[in-house]
């Protein structure tokens, strides 16, 4: 009876154990997924439900590994990294890979290419590079570098948050060109029924490429992710799937199909006419017809064979070393050339370069290689956003921007690298003209003021010189005189000194400086525009803080960030008609490593998303501002290894900080 007690329990535990594993089994995990819907077609939201080429590789994944996907839609790829950064979902379906989230990101899971379309009018005023200055263009933010805004900047540009807003923005008439990713523009104008309204104007301006990007340091979920990309890839079901929601080739199409049918058209009305005339002849240009179509259909079959070989084959390498405008080249580890790109021959000069050539026996290539030239191919190095400038055969300054990246085999070992050139002297010039610019504008405000603080002591020397006549033999007015005099001279020394100082047209020259003797210098010319608009200001500074800057460049910035706050404080003051005087505070301050500087105004204060377009190029408040100047300062900041960041409080205070490291 015992016996069969114990196998009664045995059975009882075996049960539930089994039970317990089924429904385990059974458990569905659920992956809440953030994704910006408006980027058609490979994500977007139609009749209530999520569909696209992304949507379906998720769907895919899903089925795969039993889990329940949350779809979380939001209205901008920003809001989808803040959720992802907040920890409120599990991954980003659909971010643009960027090298900053390259730890994040799986491997892409689909790309295509920037271009600009516009209506026929327009497109012929951009291909012939006529008057276009009124051409107003819109873009999605982060789908093309601000290198091609400035190469282009005779156009007006309009920002939006993403793709469907700029294609409405296009059809509505509120731009009259749009710069996109290339797949949705096409999907977007066969759905809307206006591709024979458009032209495209550049097929080509840059790649793109999305990804998924999962929590830091979800390496896990990440791993799983690729595994199945690759899974998907190796099945052919990303094909089916990417022919199911892309097909590149149609756009090309429609528009030989509609040549196709308009020269049908012609030829029966041809027909037509002369059947009226000639039953005989009419006969003779119908067969001629029917026999040109049959040739047309021929020829539109091989077409689309052609058109589909080219892109297998060839597109990978027009995309991105034939059209690209930087430079490229690739070198193996005995610096042999086994690339050289169009852009490459026009930056070097050299046009009939053969494979295998010796990299060294081009001076731009010896010029960047021999710096690391001894640690290329034995450590890994990525060089990003390195500038040289160097002079040419006529002795011209060339400056140039480049990245150089190594290139791996399947087993990690290092087997070349590519190396990508931009000529940016014309840049640095547009750059250095900005930057007077916006220094003639802090002027224009510091000799209204100091114009002031010059008089006061001319009067008093003009005064005790017309004294001299009547006084000459009076001992206390000779004594006022010679301390008085000379200290009024100094003053105005000192003042036009600083002016000078400020105004000379010196940049990119680093020297170690004394941080207190530059403030004091902004702040001596600063000062009469602080006493006219009824402003304190109070500095607290920490003595002896050594930087390794641009003189010129620091002070460029300080004043540009003070003149912001009078600005603003004096705004606020003729706004809400303040009495009192307001503050603004200065404060100098080291941090470990680090030296701060604090600039605390109590003007008008700025929103939090204020705060984001502030340096953005162009943006400004104000209906006078040029909206350079914070953009510029953070550049200058950055140039100099700092960090520049902005808290505000709308009609409460403004604080910039800015961190440089300290020289020991």
């Amino acid at each position: 009876m015992q016996i069969v007690n114990i196998i009664k329990k045995l059975i009882f535990i075996i049960l539930i154990m089994y039970v317990i594993i089924v429904r385990a089994e059974a458990i569905e995990i659920v992956l809440k997924v953030a994704l910006n819907p408006n980027l058609p077609p490979y994500q977007f939201e139609e009749n209530g439900k999520f569909k696209g080429l992304h949507i379906d590789i998720m769907e895919s994944i899903a089925k795969k590994n039993n889990l329940i996907i949350e779809y979380i839609p939001m209205s901008s790829n920003n809001k989808c990294l803040e959720s992802l950064s907040n920890g409120e979902v599990d991954i980003v379906l659909g971010a643009i890979s960027n090298n900053k989230y390259e730890k994040q990101a799986t491997d892409n899971i689909s790309q295509s290419s920037i271009i600009m379309i516009a209506n026929k009018d327009y497109a012929y005023l951009i291909n012939n590079k006529r008057d276009y200055g009124n051409i107003n263009t819109v873009f999605e933010n982060d789908t093309i570098g601000y290198s091609y805004i400035r190469k282009m900047r005779n156009l007006h540009y309009i920002i939006v948050s993403n793709q469907i807003r700029a294609f409405n923005n296009l059809i509505s008439g509120e731009a009259d060109a749009l710069i996109g990713v290339k797949n949705s523009i096409l999907y977007q104008l066969e759905k809307s029924k206006t591709v024979e309204d458009y032209t495209i104007v550049t097929n080509y301006m840059a790649p793109i490429q999305y990804t998924i990007l999962t929590q830091n340091g979800d390496g896990d979920l990440r791993k799983l992710l690729n595994n199945e990309l690759q899974r998907i890839r190796i099945s052919g079901e990303y094909t089916k799937i990417y022919e199911k929601w892309i097909n590149e080739d149609k756009y090309i199409i429609k528009k030989i199909m509609n040549s196709i049918i308009i020269m049908i058209f012609v030829f029966l009305v041809i027909l037509f006419i002369n059947f009226i005339f000639n039953y005989r002849l009419n006969t003779l240009l119908k067969k001629e017809v029917d026999e040109k179509t049959k040739e047309l259909k021929i020829i539109n079959n091989d077409l689309q064979k052609q058109i589909i070989e080219t892109r297998n084959t060839n597109e990978l390498k027009n995309c991105i070393v034939e059209h690209s405008i930087s430079a490229i080249f690739a070198i193996d580890t005995d610096y042999k050339i086994t690339l050289f790109s169009k852009s490459a021959c026009n930056i070097t000069n050299i046009h009939n370069l053969n494979i295998g050539y010796d990299a060294f026996d081009i001076p731009l290539l010896e010029t960047i290689l021999k710096s690391i030239l001894n640690k290329l191919f034995v450590e890994d190095i990525k060089i990003i956003n390195e500038e040289l400038t160097i002079k040419d055969e006529e002795n011209n300054s060339k400056s140039y921007r480049y990245d150089i990246y190594q290139l791996y085999n399947f087993d990690n070992s290092i087997r070349g690298a590519i190396i990508t050139i931009e000529d940016i002297t014309e840049e640095l010039k547009i750059k250095d003209q900005i930057f007077e610019r916006e220094k003639n504008k802090a002027l224009n405000q510091i000799i209204a003021g100091i114009a002031h603080e010059i008089r006061n002591p001319l009067t008093s020397i003009k005064a005790f010189i017309q004294l001299i006549p009547a006084k000459i033999d009076n001992q206390k007015f000779q004594n006022q005189l010679t301390e008085i005099v000379p200290k009024e001279v100094d003053r105005v020394n000192n003042l036009i000194k600083d002016l000078i100082d400020y105004a000379k047209p010196e940049t990119n020259n680093k020297n170690i400086i004394d941080l207190s003797e530059i403030i004091n210098s902004c702040i001596f010319l600063i000062k009469p525009t602080l006493n006219k608009k009824k402003i304190e200001l109070i500095l607290s500074e920490e003595k002896n803080l050594q930087l390794y800057v641009d003189k010129n460049q620091i002070k460029q910035i300080l004043i540009n960030i003070i003149l912001n706050g009078l600005e603003s404080m004096a705004e606020k003051i003729s706004k809400f008609n303040i009495t009192n005087n307001l503050q603004i505070n200065i404060n100098t301050f080291s941090k470990g490593d680090n030296v701060c500087i604090t600039i605390v105004d109590e003007g008008m204060g700025m929103t939090e998303e204020q705060i984001k377009k502030s340096f953005e190029p162009f943006y400004t408040s104000k209906s006078y501002g040029t909206g350079l100047g914070l953009s510029l300062s953070k550049q200058f900041v950055e140039e100099n290894n700092g960090t520049l960041t902005i808290e505000s409080e709308p009609l409460l205070f403004t604080k910039v900080t800015i961190k440089f490291r300290r020289v020991s």
